[in-house]
């Protein structure tokens, strides 16, 4: 008889993996080539640790880090380094293309959805659940799955590439959750200590994927209370009073250490950067977790979207919704701890929702609002309301046969309606362009999507006229009197202007931006950098000296100051620039190459060559460091030295691009500063020793 029944949850589990299967591969089969997106870019597309060519164990570690310099990718840390595993396993496969990439997503969905299947399955055998929804455990645990699994709030975990991180974590969260409820169901030692040391291991894996992963100590703490323990017995209640302020207690330690690298109070800097305070992302959350509420439950595609039109409270009653946002938190909090011996299913839904909301959606200086952060909390948001949806099934199914049918079609009709939602959502997934445009439309006053289409489509299009004016518009929103906004939107079309080689007015902007926001390094560096561009050398030299008095340990500022004072003609004084430069990265191909031109200017010719050399090992196949190295053993009257360069010039680039490259480089005050008279007579003698060489080939 036990062999029976064991046969037939197998065969039971297996038909409902299979439905799970064939309704997510559905629903997503529009997303397989969706392409790429915003966050996608920084954290896959242009992070080098993940681009593995091999299986070595050293390319596999690799994966693990991330570079936070954003640029020269040499200062590194571990960084969710599960996923980022994932990704650079699809990057070894398949590189950038982005079909594999949605397999594994929506493998991940998909297992998550078959996990959350067993532990609804396995809810029913607890204690606090055993024997009250006999012979409809079955029904509601598929319901439950599928109304979360097609939900159309799901898709920015599952079809935007880079929340895989989102997804993965919650995937690991629910299969620790499972393993320790068949834990506690167990009634053998050593399956039960198997199971508790892999419900560890998938709590490292999630957080290993993501950190929200967190309140998973929590969250077992709630399956204990709610469906193991008779909270009932007032002994009961205060053991568990006393071991819940220890677990919470514990936890706000570990995420300290874990998140503020155990400073209390480091997150607050994370401020600095956003248009709202402490304060008022305390007072905004609430309205956002009941806007994503009705998400949930008035599921309509046109209600989801990349991004939203918040207003950020400011007040109880600015907005007038704050308050009652806040009231109704503390009302459904209230009620499931109510009913917690009741309705244990209602409160632990309820409970399990808010929990996971708590990290990202409380005190972490994060952006106000995102679906995905849903992708975990929404987990059992449909526990109860498939409760409820069976138990009123079961009620017709008794009484009355036509409505038992009519509310059966509209449960079927309601899950059809839900997954066609999904799939709707999906199609704006197709491109970037869709997506963002969307956005646009959906959240108009936003200034996110606007800059995000201008910046992520229209100049990677090379159509800087319709990026400049959608950058324009940005200025024109309410929410940009928030400098930060301002101040990017100016950023980005002064950098336009500087792409279209119109530098006065990218001056101009780069003034106006620093105005708003002085602290802004980027645009005093990108002024900076315009101002050498119209050989405005003094008023750009001050500058540096500015942004050195901000930074005096950032390696481009160095170089930069440097680079300025050998267009002034002081190459003595840039030489302690470069040096410093190199100390910070002995490899930087431009520090070694500057050392060496301001080591010729001052006649120092032997050692110029000794770091142009170095220079040329690390860029092999720079002109413009074979062209100084050339210039540098003319004035030093080498003829053999630049004979050996001027070849190796000559075999390793066309004759088309040595004589523009003659041209232009010149005439770039950012270039390594050559000279035409030196270089042309040279490289010419060389050209007349070929011809000649060819001549004599012909009489022959």
């Amino acid at each position: 008889m036990l062999n029976i029944d064991k046969r037939s949850l197998f065969n039971r589990n297996c038909v409902a993996f299979a439905l799970l299967f064939l309704v997510i591969g559905l629903i997503y089969s529009n997303t397989f080539h969706a392409s790429w997106h915003l966050d996608d870019t920084p954290n896959i597309l242009e992070n080098p640790h993940l681009h593995i060519t091999d299986l070595q164990p050293r390319s596999i570690i690799q994966t693990f880090s991330v570079s936070y310099d954003r640029v020269l990718n040499q200062n590194t840390k571990i960084y969710r380094p599960v996923a980022c595993l994932t990704f650079g396993l699809n990057w070894y496969f398949g590189k950038d293309n982005v079909v594999g990439y949605h397999i594994v997503n929506i493998s991940i969905h998909l297992f998550t959805a078959f996990i959350l299947f067993l532990v609804v399955s396995s809810l029913f055998t607890t204690p606090r659940l055993k024997g009250k929804y006999e012979g409809s455990q079955y029904f509601v645990a598929l319901l439950t799955t599928f109304l979360w699994a097609a939900h159309p709030i799901q898709t920015q975990a599952v079809t935007y590439i880079v929340q895989r991180m989102a997804s993965m974590a919650a995937m690991f969260y629910i299969l620790a959750l499972f393993l320790y409820i068949r834990g506690r169901l167990s009634q053998s030692r050593v399956p039960q200590v198997f199971l508790y040391v892999t419900c560890l291991l998938s709590f490292a894996l999630a957080m290993g994927s993501k950190q929200n992963a967190a309140t998973l100590p929590v969250a077992l703490f709630l399956v204990e209370m709610i469906f193991f323990q008779d909270m009932s017995v007032p002994q009961t209640r205060r053991r568990f009073l006393l071991a819940a302020a220890g677990a919470g207690t514990a936890v706000i330690i570990f995420g300290v250490f874990l998140f503020m690298n155990g400073d209390m109070f480091s997150f607050l800097k994370g401020y600095n950067n956003r248009p709202f305070t402490l304060f008022e992302r305390l007072l905004t959350e609430p309205r956002i977790l009941v806007f994503h509420l009705s998400q949930i439950f008035y599921p309509v595609a046109s209600r989801f979207s990349i991004d939203h039109d918040i207003i950020i409270s400011t007040s109880l009653f600015r907005p007038w919704t704050t308050l009652p946002a806040i009231l109704f938190i503390l009302f459904l909090i209230a009620i499931s701890l109510f009913y917690v011996r009741k309705r244990p299913v209602l409160a632990f839904a309820i409970l399990f929702f808010f929990l996971n909301h708590v990290i990202e959606s409380s005190i972490i200086p994060l952006e106000l609002v995102f679906e995905h952060r849903n992708y975990l909390p929404s987990l059992f948001i449909f526990f109860p309301v498939s409760v409820g949806i069976e138990r009123l099934l079961d009620h017709y199914r008794q009484r009355e046969r036509v409505l038992y049918v009519l509310l059966f079609s509209l449960v079927c009709l309601l899950l059809v309606m839900i997954g066609i939602g999904t799939y709707t959502r999906n199609g704006a997934w197709a491109t970037e362009k869709s997506l963002l445009e969307d956005a646009v439309a959906k959240a108009p006053m936003s200034h996110r999507p606007v800059h995000n289409l201008a910046y992520n489509y229209y100049e990677k299009i090379g159509d800087y006229g319709k990026a400049y004016q959608l950058y324009d518009k940005v200025l024109s929103f309410e929410s940009t009197s928030v400098t930060n906004h301002r101040a990017l939107a100016l950023s980005n079309m002064a950098l336009i202007l500087v792409k279209k080689h119109e530098y006065e007015r990218a001056i101009a902007l780069f003034k106006k931006i620093l105005e708003i926001d002085p602290k802004s390094e980027r645009s005093l560096y990108n002024m900076i950098l315009a101002l050498v561009k119209t050989g405005k050398l003094e008023e750009a030299s001050g500058y540096a000296d500015l942004l050195l008095s901000k930074r005096n340990d950032h390696i481009y500022y160095q170089l930069l100051k440097g680079l300025i004072l050998v267009r002034q003609d002081k190459p003595e004084e840039a030489l302690c620039y470069f040096q410093r430069t190199i100390s910070m990265d002995p490899s930087y191909g431009k520090a070694l190459l500057y050392k060496g031109i301001a080591l010729s200017l001052i006649g120092e010719h032997q050692r110029a060559d000794l770091w142009l050399r170095r220079a040329m090992r690390v860029g092999p196949n720079n002109i413009g460091t074979l062209f100084c190295a050339i210039e540098n053993s003319v004035k030093a009257g080498w003829v053999q030295r630049t004979d050996m360069y001027v070849k190796r010039l000559f075999s390793l680039f066309a004759l088309e691009k040595i004589t523009r490259s003659l041209v232009d480089i010149p005439g770039d005050m950012l270039a390594p500063p050559i000279s035409q008279a030196v270089l042309a007579p040279v490289i010419a003698q060389r050209l007349e020793e070929k011809a000649k060489k060819v001549e004599g080939i012909g009489k022959r």
